[in-house]
């Protein structure tokens, strides 16, 4: 991003900005004596004295630097305070409106945010929500959303037996159009009409309602994920994962940048949640809990879901940046990269009670257990705390702990960092032992 640097005083503002910070005139984009710097930094302001002002004394001039910074630092702070309370005032009405939202208002909100987010959703939550018809927008400033609806004939449903699902009042929907040219228009938003999306049209937010005692199903070949909707919204509100501080600082660059990753335990859900809990149960019901090796034939029942059934996504892992989700939202999409296996089974092995480790290696995490009566043949081990964990690989389909090798195994085993998830906002450096900051 550029900056301009102001003619009349020397400061730098941002490239957007109508005024100088400093001396109120006019940024003027074209002026000559304007440059244009690659540092986003600022340049600290400081004082001139005239060339040919009258000699005055060391002591006045330092009584001005005092008055200058006295001022500053009073306005500062007085800025600072009006800020602080802004946002004091703007989180307390936040919090109010939240709660005085009803059950059902909370989960017509929830699963909209889902259904504009695919990403986060997927298809399948889509088809049990909607039926064929599909969201096209959330226009939440102007509290209205845009719907899609098939023609009759691919669903052997008309448009209103379909809308009726999540539609209060068919009177309050708008409409779009034909343009003739096979458009539909809708005041300033259109979409060119198909077999899929025969119906285009509007309503208020208000408008739309979810039943509230609804439960989500997302079918697996070893268990049924099930999800109703006050597990959905606790998720969504953060309640049912670890939370914490998102970034953790590793260290500098050879440029003396600071180094940066997510923590990525923040997102791991906590023991009690009861969706996974039923998930997990299901998926360990044919393994006796007190028969011998019972305990690690659960554990590696755990990274057996994980590295079958959730699909690799190599566009998740191509992003550059970090998309991290919640890890029932993994099991709604059924796709994710090595960021979201790890939440994911993590979240399962802590409904187990099982203890664990994330293991952060340079542009890969995986997930570490105890070693247990676990065999140490392929080397793919690691001490911490007096222990030997073993590392459950969830991106390698099948991979059985203490046995299996891996491609690329010596920058798998480039192990920097370690963090146990349910210890919020606490991860160490493998080589130092020390505790990561977060900035």
């Amino acid at each position: 991003m550029s900056h301009m640097k102001c003619p009349h005083c020397g400061p730098v503002n941002w490239s957007g900005d109508q005024v100088c910070e400093r001396c109120g005139a006019a940024c003027d984009v074209n002026d000559a004596n304007a440059g244009v710097l690659e540092s986003a930094q600022p340049d600290f302001p400081f004082l001139t004295f005239a060339r040919d002002a009258p000699r005055r004394s060391k002591t006045w001039k330092l009584v001005l630097v005092v008055i200058f910074a006295v001022v500053l630092c009073g306005v500062a702070w007085a800025l600072y305070t009006w800020r602080s309370d802004l946002r004091r005032r703007s989180n307390l009405a936040m919090r109010k409106d939240l709660a005085s939202l009803s059950f059902d208002e909370r989960t017509r909100d929830t699963l909209l945010s889902y259904l504009a987010q695919p990403g986060f959703a997927g298809e399948r939550l889509a088809e049990q929500v909607l039926g064929p018809a599909r969201l096209e927008l959330l226009q939440v400033s102007d509290r209205e959303i845009y719907f899609a609806v098939p023609q009759p004939d691919q669903t052997g449903q008309t448009f209103e037996a379909i809308i009726a699902r999540f539609i209060v009042d068919p009177k309050r929907i708008v409409l779009a159009e034909d343009d003739g040219a096979g458009v539909l228009r809708l005041g300033k938003y259109s979409l060119r009409r198909s077999m899929n999306k025969h119906y285009f049209f509007k309503t208020a937010i208000d408008n739309v309602k979810f039943d509230p005692q609804s439960v989500l199903e997302f079918h697996f070949l070893s268990a049924v994920y099930k999800l109703d909707m006050r597990e959905l919204n606790d998720f969504v509100q953060n309640k049912s994962i670890f939370g914490g501080r998102m970034r953790a600082r590793s260290g500098q660059s050879r440029e003396g940048l600071p180094v940066i990753f997510a923590n990525h335990g923040a997102f791991v859900a906590r023991p009690e949640e009861t969706s996974l809990h039923r998930f997990v149960g299901e998926l360990t019901r044919d393994i006796p809990v007190d028969g011998e090796g019972g305990r690690e034939l659960r554990v590696q029942r755990v990274p057996d879901f994980v590295s079958r059934e959730i699909t690799y996504d190599l566009r998740e892992a191509s992003y550059n940046f970090e998309m991290l989700k919640r890890p029932n939202e993994v099991l709604m999409t059924g796709v994710s990269d090595c960021s979201n296996k790890a939440i994911l089974l993590g979240s399962l092995l802590e409904q187990l009670g099982e203890d664990y480790l994330f293991v952060y290696t340079p542009d890969h995490i995986t997930v570490a257990v105890r070693q247990g009566s676990f065999p140490a043949r392929n080397g793919l081990s690691l001490e911490w705390e007096g222990q030997t964990w073993l590392i459950a690989e969830g991106t390698v389909p099948g991979f059985r702990i203490g046995v299996d090798r891996v491609r690329e195994e010596e920058r798998l085993k480039q192990f920097q960092h370690v963090q146990r998830p349910r210890d919020r906002d606490v991860i160490f450096n493998l080589a130092t032992g020390r505790q990561l900051l977060f900035q």
